[in-house]
């Protein structure tokens, strides 16, 4: 079985040696799609050994062309602020939810590790395509393939925001009885933005998620607002987090 490892870039040169240098230890090939950075991401790549395509559009764009060239049996979509663990290995099924593991500093390092714990923990409940908190990367090639062919073109060429969960939805569409495998603790995800930083990415994905009104996928907005299977005093813990990314979100959304 042979592993592709896709990483959407722009201006990644801070994380991107970490997440190709990982991701050639446990996967056949790397292909870092750059939206055409202006510093260093792009030679850094190069120069740790993956192979790089300069794409104009995105995220979803980006994701679609790197699965395309791709030789692996598998699809990794990994973002350039994530790297691999040791616990990467014991593939079982078509679609594969890799649990993260927060590393970084700062509020929102601590917040998102709170986040992730709760959510990883109550993992089974938390892979609803619809609702739930964490979403597949790995994929059988040939099953992301054909999910790509069924996103509206409209999306594929403007969507910088849910992408991950449009690609699951219909990947599920077409894996209906199939199962989903978890993998405790398989990639690090580097979070330690600062809390404006962080809350002005959150307006963004807002502003970006208006693309889905009127679509079918525009149930993510509005399903996805709380962790599903948790105690009170666990969503109480997930109140803080809830709160920094949900009214960034809304005012980009709705204003």
């Amino acid at each position: 079985m042979k592993i592709s490892v896709i990483i959407p870039t722009l201006n990644s040169e801070r994380t991107i040696k970490l997440a190709v240098s990982s991701s050639l230890k446990v996967a056949d090939e790397v292909i870092v799609v750059d939206s055409f950075s202006t510093d260093r991401t792009v030679e850094i790549a190069e120069k740790e050994g993956a192979r790089v395509l300069q794409v104009r559009g995105s995220r979803l764009i980006a994701r679609i062309e790197g699965a395309k060239v791709a030789r692996g049996d598998y699809v990794v979509n990994l973002d350039s602020d994530m790297y691999f663990s040791e616990n990467f290995k014991g593939f079982e099924e078509k679609v594969i939810a890799l649990g993260e593991i927060t590393v970084g500093r700062g509020i929102v390092h601590k917040l998102m590790s709170v986040d992730r714990e709760i959510t990883h923990k109550k993992w089974a409940e938390n892979l609803s395509v619809c609702n739930g908190g964490i979403i597949p990367r790995m994929y059988d090639r040939q099953l992301l393939l054909k999910a790509y062919e069924m996103i509206p073109l409209n999306l594929k060429d403007r969507l910088n925001a849910f992408e991950d969960s449009v690609i699951y939805y219909n990947v599920m569409k077409l894996y209906k009885e199939g199962k989903v495998q978890f993998i405790p603790n398989a990639v690090y995800h580097i979070e330690d933005d600062s809390l404006w930083q962080f809350m002005r990415k959150w307006y963004k994905y807002g502003k970006n998620a208006k693309l889905l009104r009127g679509t079918e996928y525009e149930r993510f907005i509005y399903e996805r607002k709380s962790r599903p299977g948790l105690t009170l005093g666990e969503k109480m813990k997930l109140l803080p987090i809830t709160l920094i990314k949900g009214i960034p979100f809304a005012l980009g959304y709705y204003l």
